[in-house]
């Protein structure tokens, strides 16, 4: 037997330590009239590390926002003694869930005593199934279940079966009321973020819904909120339908924040349950929004899907996709098989469009998947033979023929200038020492190329860029000026987007 001591257990990675630089910072931006319990008028932006601080901040699945939809069965025949009811509902996904069932014994002589009975039994099963009943006089009425939103109040989900020969009636009011959680929805976006990218520092604001067309100036509150750090930004806009010029209003914005050394990428997910046919969607080539980026796919049977069915609106994939671009590495292509699986075996693992049609439906092509790509949106994709769900590519609103075609080209170049800028700008307003002729000295040329080629090497070492030069023209009049031109070259990497292998037989392998 040990002598008697306290024995401790290091632990590590209790900390969660932040990664290093601020590649990963990024932002969500939502808009609603009713602002969750952390948010208020005055404070419409919070800084989150994780998904316990939306919890926190009141953004969750607990539905608190919710209107649950209520039906009515009116009894108006009491029946005959051994007379069975039972009362059903069809909820998403083709399940059908029982709420009770009641056989009429010879205590109950009224309309109103069968009422009470048939609420009693739905109630015994609330624990399990979440309805709760009520009764007045000869009137039940059922409350649905939290997390169904608006789903119960089209089409005929509750089903009334009587026994055979039963003289017991009633008159049936199909659910109403159903208003879906916006919590739930901003909840399921945030906590696709940091399942993509655990470590990711994400800004939430919740904005007024605008009363006229959407600017996303909201962006520019954000980015001074935090401090300029942010690198990327994900909208969800569900109080209006998708539209192209909304991928400009995000562009501009973005290339605003650019001249104020804070540059930044912005991706879009809007509403388009109204687009039955995905292949009518416009052709982003045509624009010139490289810094804007659609998100147009959706978990098919998951908890987007079901969000889907209860919201009655688009959900999108945004927040997954935002914590793709969080986690890659800015050269880094959020489709690449190897590092950007966004299935969890449940979540994204059946794909669909976001207008909610499946991956699975036959008008779902290679044609069209090929010609959407094309037109510039990012979506999700299955490889035959390579488990997983993977986007497209990062593509933004711009020509494939644009330098800044992708998302990993402008997030390069715009860490490059931010890198380049920090460096050069203690000198700002220093003096400059020149030749005898006017021209810059080599000692000015060589300690102003040292400080622009410094963040560029660390970008080397990262393998963020493949190589870079820096020339300063010595020959600049800056006397007249007051200018040095500091020339930058980058060499980006490159993206295996396709692979082309020559395979056949040969009668020799020498």
């Amino acid at each position: 037997m040990p002598l008697s001591n306290i024995t401790f257990q290091q632990g590590s990675g209790g900390l969660g330590r932040p990664l290093p630089g601020q590649d990963f910072y990024s932002a969500l931006l939502f808009y609603s009239s009713v602002l969750p319990s952390g948010f208020s008028t005055s404070a419409r932006i919070k800084k989150f590390l994780s998904v316990n601080d939306a919890i926190a901040a009141g953004i969750s699945y607990s539905y608190s926002d919710e209107t649950q939809a209520t039906a009515t069965y009116l009894v108006t025949t009491a029946g005959t003694n051994g007379d069975t009811i039972v009362i059903a509902v069809n909820e998403p996904f083709g399940s059908v869930i029982t709420l009770g069932s009641y056989t009429k014994a010879s205590t109950e002589t009224t309309v109103a005593a069968v009422a009470t009975k048939i609420a009693a039994a739905i109630n015994a099963n609330t624990q399990t199934t979440g309805y709760v009943a009520t009764v007045s006089s000869a009137t039940v009425t059922i409350t649905a279940r939290k997390g169904l939103g608006i789903f119960l109040n089209s089409g005929t989900p509750v089903v009334v079966t009587l026994s055979s020969g039963a003289t017991l009636a009633g008159t049936l009011t199909q659910f109403s009321g159903g208003v879906a959680s916006r919590n739930a929805v901003y909840y399921y976006h945030i906590s696709e973020f940091f399942r993509i990218q655990p470590q990711g520092v994400l800004y939430v604001g919740i904005f007024a819904v605008p009363g006229g067309a959407y600017n996303f100036s909201e962006i520019a509150t954000v980015q001074s909120f935090a401090n300029g750090t942010l690198r990327q930004w994900g909208v969800f806009k569900d109080s209006a339908a998708f539209s192209t010029a909304d991928l400009t209003a995000i562009d501009t914005q973005n290339k605003a924040q650019d001249t104020l050394h804070a540059p930044l990428i912005g991706l879009y997910g809007a509403d388009l349950s109204g687009t039955s046919d995905i292949s009518t969607l416009t052709d982003l080539s045509v624009l010139t929004a490289n810094t804007a980026s659609a998100i147009i796919s959706q978990d098919g049977g998951g908890m987007g899907a079901l969000l889907y069915l209860t919201f009655g609106k688009s959900i999108t994939t945004l927040g997954a996709a935002l914590g793709a671009v969080a986690l890659a590495n800015v050269n880094e292509d959020i489709g690449w098989l190897a590092k950007f699986n966004i299935s969890n075996g449940t979540e994204c693992e059946i794909l669909a469009f976001a207008n909610g049609k499946l991956f699975s439906d036959s008008s779902v092509t290679n044609n069209l998947l090929t010609t959407l790509d094309a037109y510039r949106y990012i979506f999700l994709l299955k490889y035959v033979g390579y488990a997983g769900s993977y986007f497209c590519h990062a593509n933004t609103a711009i020509s494939i023929s644009s330098s800044y075609a992708f998302i990993q080209d402008n997030r390069t170049i715009q860490k490059a200038k931010r890198g380049i800028y920090s460096a050069l700008l203690p000198i700002l307003n220093g003096p400059l020492i020149l030749n005898s002729d006017g021209t810059l000295s080599n000692t000015t040329i060589a300690y102003m190329e040292t400080l622009a080629k410094a963040p560029l090497t660390q970008m080397v070492r990262n393998s963020e860029i493949s190589g870079d030069s820096v020339v300063i023209n010595p020959a600049q009049n800056v006397l007249s000026t007051g200018s040095v031109s500091v020339t930058v070259n980058i060499l980006p990497d490159g993206v295996a987007r396709q692979i082309v292998v020559p395979i056949g037989y040969t009668q020799s392998l020498t």
